[in-house]
């Protein structure tokens, strides 16, 4: 049995171990679990505490026995691309059994009843919503509510968006991996308290801010304590050290050269342009932040304007899906499922990336094929996070292996 996860661990809490071990509680101890995670910037857009490696490496230590990197031009956009990319990497490796995901509303009937319903039938009464200014999460949960029995606040919970996402991923790849719902249990996505031992990632990631050690070490295992603990507030990053290249790549580039950019449309490019001159990141962020644009979608903008993600090649990603199946970290259990998984995958198992991209067509940009695109922006995407450090460690993955933790 194999089951996957499609997470962040950012960082790994209390809850990601209870998911792990109530997965091997319900399935056996001999399940094998792959875990697919995010890389170099967050699903929201924002740093993460840890890098890729770091978190995969908590991740085998708490349980997980192979993790990969969901590519970052999937992985850094909404729950829709989000869950599509996870599921896409899953789905191309041919041995999956099982996805498990934790929510709020673990109710399989309802969940399959609310991703049967095609928001594109309803496009004209969505993009009349996102006119009134209503976001498209809220405008999508109103609309499945009136088509359902199931209440609104429902379907706006996070993990209930994720789970719903999941399902319409698996149907459009007609794939065959089951689903495991797993009630949440503790805290809410968002909740700033701890309850019992559990936090929310928000609320570890502010206890981090605000150095609160004796409140983290209840709400995190071990391991990932003793890692978080040698951090300073310095060593976090931040993205305000971009705004200067933010400020000129927006002021340099010409209106419609800028709607060429993923996620620009709808004439934000001239709301971008006149934020532009605000003096810091946080003004600039919060002159675009409306009912229409919210921080999440503002923060990835952030990225895909830096980076310069054309449209073009977020459009080739979601026809392709994910184009090779990165490893991270793994263990013994680990090693034996990459040797079975490069038999039966559809996709690449890379180990190391200079299999396929090399420093000079990385630097040339010589990408020929969509998994060079998506190689190449996954190095971006993780130089883009280490130049938000005091001490930048560039092209970091051509030099980083895969983590090896051996289990006695």
């Amino acid at each position: 049995m194999i089951t996957g996860i499609i997470a962040e661990y950012n960082p790994f809490h209390n809850g990601h171990l209870y998911q792990i071990n109530i997965i091997r509680d319900k399935l056996g101890n001999d399940t094998n679990i792959i875990a697919c995670i995010s890389g170099g910037i967050s699903q929201r857009g924002e740093l993460p505490i840890l890098d890729k490696w770091q978190r995969a490496f908590l991740a085998i230590e708490n349980g997980a026995n192979l993790v990969l990197e969901i590519p970052a031009i999937f992985s850094c956009r909404s729950a829709q691309h989000f869950a599509f990319g996870g599921i896409s990497l899953l789905h191309q490796l041919g041995v999956m059994d099982k996805l498990a995901f934790s929510t709020e509303y673990p109710d399989i009937d309802m969940l399959r009843k609310a991703a049967s319903i095609d928001i594109s039938t309803h496009r004209d009464k969505l993009q009349f919503m996102l006119k009134q200014g209503v976001s498209y999460a809220t405008a999508t949960a109103q609309i499945i509510s009136e088509l359902t029995d199931i209440e609104v606040d429902v379907l706006k919970e996070p993990n209930t968006i994720l789970a719903i996402e999941y399902i319409k991923a698996l149907k459009k790849l007609s794939s065959s991996i089951d689903i495991m719902p797993l009630k949440r249990i503790g805290t809410a996505h968002n909740d700033m308290e701890a309850v019992e031992g559990y936090a929310s990632g928000t609320a570890i990631r502010k206890m981090m801010t605000q150095s609160k050690t004796g409140e983290l070490s209840k709400v995190v295992p071990k391991n990932t304590f003793e890692m978080l603990s040698r951090l300073t507030p310095n060593d976090l990053g931040s993205l305000d050290k971009l705004y200067p290249a933010l400020q000129l790549k927006i002021l340099h580039t010409p209106p419609e050269k800028l709607r060429d950019i993923y996620s620009i449309n709808e004439g934000l490019e001239y709301k971008l342009i006149e934020a532009a001159a605000s003096p810091t990141l946080t003004e600039f962020t919060n002159q675009l932040i409306g009912k229409r644009y919210q921080r999440t979608r503002i923060n990835r903008l952030i990225h895909t304007i830096l980076l310069d993600v054309k449209k073009t090649l977020m459009n080739e990603a979601d026809d392709t899906g994910v184009a090779y199946a990165r490893v991270l970290a793994f263990d013994n259990r680990g090693r034996n499922m990459i040797k079975e998984i490069k038999k039966t995958a559809s996709i690449p198992v890379v180990t190391k990336i200079t299999q396929y991209i090399n420093r000079r067509d990385f630097i040339s940009k010589n990408l020929p094929t969509p998994l060079h695109k998506q190689l190449y922006y996954d190095i971006q995407y993780n130089n883009l996070c280490q130049l938000c450090q005091n001490s930048p460690e560039l092209n970091k993955d051509f030099t980083m292996s895969p983590i090896y933790i051996e289990r006695n």
